[in-house]
């Protein structure tokens, strides 16, 4: 029966109710979709204009933007020998992009001068002739403002193992995604430091150099020293590869997070394979153990039938935090750390699952079973044939929960599963969070990508959760 009746609809009252109805809806959607838009975007961004937290990139209807974020991928920090004359108050990315006024501005300058097909075409093949020059300059003796994120491909295809890197290189790395030249990128041009290591630094600067020419850029990451005794050709330089390849530019630097993402989550080992495994038994298991202790529970009027059921909502007031180390020894005592028994063995049962499948098969008419005892149908084909049949909303509803706290559950996998051969992608999207915090829209991107499948789970299966969630309160 809806709350208000159709001759009601027309009154005052029933539409201003109606309005504060669909207010609160369309504000809820809001609070749900806004938050998402903005890691989507963060996922997107960079260095540049990452700290905006905007809910959609600028630089997708922004030319000056787009100009801006090109530079920024080139230069740690905004390069004051480059560009004296800019303002003063850009001493870091994040403040210039909230500038902007002042980015417009400064796009504008530099790029009003190109509008001139002779000029652009003469300063073209002077941007060509400065790079192919830089070939020739010693790696030792440039600057390079590399990315984190090119350096475990490249070092993996120098190395192959992690096993052969160790050897090489004085400090061992768990991970190819460990390493960094932080340290080496300080170093003052022309300094030269023993090692292997040292010495792969140079290899990637001059890589960039190669990479860019077979390109057909303008301009590469690395660039000769000292900036300011170059700052007229570095200027014109960026400027033509702004014009000539700046949406590609543009939008390999969106999709490169993602690469990274891909690299980090997928390459991993068996983590996918890990997680699919993981979440078929789980699902499979709950969907098998919580029906039948809930038709049993429903079915037999057992003389406990109240204090079990007192004892499995006893079971949600504790938090997984508070059971964790209970749970731990009891996996331990059993032998079963690092298996997936340890993963899947906890979430079989659930008390609130079999609450809510009991007080749902309550509510199922008893002629149904004695029709079927009539018939002579024993438990088994009356439970497979008739009972779960008409609970399927509700079974979908905890095939879902199921999914989703095998699939996201990090915590408890971390704790039962030290070895990194049965880690899921939850367990290495936590090691990607911790591993590149100072890279946060790189880690956006990895929450953007585990976020998909429930997503998609959710989209696809709507309808049988809505009637899992309505039916119940109709009976």
């Amino acid at each position: 029966m809806s709350v208000i009746l159709p001759s009601e609809r027309k009154t005052i009252k029933a539409r201003i109710f109606l309005a504060l109805v669909y207010s609160a809806l369309i504000l809820g959607a809001v609070t749900m979709v806004y938050p998402f838009a903005v890691m989507l975007a963060a996922s997107l961004s960079s260095s540049y204009d990452y700290s905006r937290h905007s809910p959609v990139v600028i630089g997708f209807f922004d030319r000056s933007d787009r100009f801006m974020r090109a530079i920024a991928t080139r230069f740690a920090t905004f390069p004051r020998e480059v560009y004296p004359d800019a303002p003063a108050s850009w001493t870091g990315w994040p403040q210039v992009a909230k500038d902007r006024a002042g980015v417009a501005a400064f796009a504008a300058r530099e790029l009003a001068p190109y509008a001139d097909a002779g000029f652009r075409e003469t300063h073209r093949a002077a941007a060509q002739a400065f790079l192919r020059a830089l070939a020739d300059v010693p790696a030792r003796d440039t600057v390079c403002r590399y990315d984190a994120r090119d350096v475990a491909r490249f070092v993996k295809a120098k190395y192959g193992t992690i096993e052969r890197l160790n050897a090489a290189w004085p400090v061992p790395y768990r991970s190819f995604f460990d390493i960094s030249f932080s340290a080496e990128s300080k170093l003052p041009p022309g300094r030269v430091q023993p090692g292997e290591k040292f010495a792969t630094w140079l290899e990637l600067k001059s890589q960039y150099v190669a990479d860019a020419r077979a390109r057909g850029d303008y301009v590469s990451r690395t660039l000769p020293a000292p900036l300011a005794d170059h700052a007229a050709e570095i200027r014109n330089a960026l400027a033509v590869q702004f014009l000539e390849h700046g949406w590609r530019d543009f939008l390999e630097s969106c999709a490169a997070n993602y690469r990274l993402v891909g690299d980090y989550l997928f390459l991993r080992g068996r983590a996918f394979a890990n997680t699919i495994l993981l979440v078929v038994l789980s699902v499979l298991a709950s969907l098998t153990v919580n029906p039948l202790a809930a038709y049993a529970l429903s079915r037999f009027r057992l003389a406990a039938t109240e204090k079990i059921i007192l004892f499995l909502l006893a079971t949600m007031a504790f938090p997984a935090a508070v059971t964790a180390i209970p749970g731990f020894l009891l996996i331990r005592d059993l032998g079963l750390l690092n298996t997936f028994a340890a993963l899947v063995l906890p979430t079989v049962a659930s008390g609130m699952s079999i609450f809510i499948l009991k007080g749902f098969f309550d509510a199922l008419p008893r002629e149904l079973y004695e029709a079927a005892a009539i018939d002579g149908a024993g438990e088994w084909t009356v439970f497979r044939r008739i009972t779960l049949p008409m609970t399927t909303p509700i079974l979908a509803v905890n095939a879902l929960n199921a999914f989703i706290h095998a699939y996201s559950s990090w915590e408890w996998a971390f704790l039962v599963c030290q070895k990194e051969s049965h880690w899921t992608l939850a367990v290495w999207m936590y090691q990607m969070s911790q591993t590149m915090a100072h890279q946060p829209w790189c880690v956006m991107a990895g929450f953007v990508v585990v976020s998909l499948p429930t997503a998609a789970v959710f989209l696809l299966c709507q309808k049988i959760i809505l009637r899992g969630v309505v039916l119940p309160s109709m009976k």
